[in-house]
């Protein structure tokens, strides 16, 4: 089975090297630092399965997922994170996860995760909630893309259509500043539009669905 790890710290895909590299039955093609990379590095070489973390710059895991999905059907997903808020696994089994592995995973666990995910079957760790598994929610508040408060307040202002000078205002900032968190926004999410942060918008419940027209500005 051929394998991409993707995480954003070196150091914790040398760990996940070392656990692997002896299974003889596993072969390492890819490793990414980021999101963007993983989509790509997975695009080249057509892996198995690929193992990524949620946190990471430029794109998300969340979000690198969902596009390698719409790529790639037959590639296996396998999310390994510390994160073991609900929301984040509800977000990952949404966006076509196989399985859902914490970072504090022994090497045998990680080994069994991924021979089930492999066999076509799905491995979330046992301290996972069935709460978490039962009930993915329609949309989530949770702050997938780690974006700061004051992002987050750019976001809500372009999500109702707002322009970059009335941001400013509001905000009490000048509009160079609304353009840099708009920059940084689109860095971790990975790109996007007025539409499509409108939508992410209305996912993490900043605004509801009615809110006013789009503003490409």
């Amino acid at each position: 089975m051929s394998i991409v790890i993707a995480d954003d710290h070196a150091l914790v895909r040398d760990g996940i090297r070392a656990r692997l590299e002896f299974q003889d039955n596993l072969v390492i093609v890819g490793e990414a630092g980021d999101g963007l990379e993983a989509v790509e590095v997975t695009r080249l070489h057509k892996p198995d399965i690929v193992m990524l973390d949620i946190s990471m710059p430029r794109c998300n895991g969340l979000e690198a997922a969902r596009k390698i999905r719409e790529e790639n059907r037959e590639c296996r997903i396998l999310f390994l994170s510390m994160h073991d808020n609900p929301e984040y696994i509800q977000a990952a089994i949404k966006v076509g996860a196989n399985g859902f592995l914490l970072k504090d995973v022994s090497s045998s666990g990680m080994a069994s995760a991924i021979a089930s995910v492999a066999g076509g079957g799905f491995y979330f760790s046992n301290n996972i909630s069935l709460d978490a598994l039962n009930e993915p929610p329609e949309k989530s508040d949770v702050n997938i893309y780690n974006l700061t408060d004051r992002e987050l307040d750019v976001l809500k202002g372009i999500a109702e259509g707002k322009a970059n000078k009335e941001i400013a205002s509001e905000l009490g900032i000048g509009v160079r500043t609304v353009e840099s968190h708009r920059q940084r926004m689109r860095e971790k999410i990975g790109g996007g539009n007025a539409a499509q942060l409108t939508h992410i918008a209305m996912e993490m419940g900043l605004i509801g669905p009615t809110s006013g027209p789009l503003s490409s500005k």
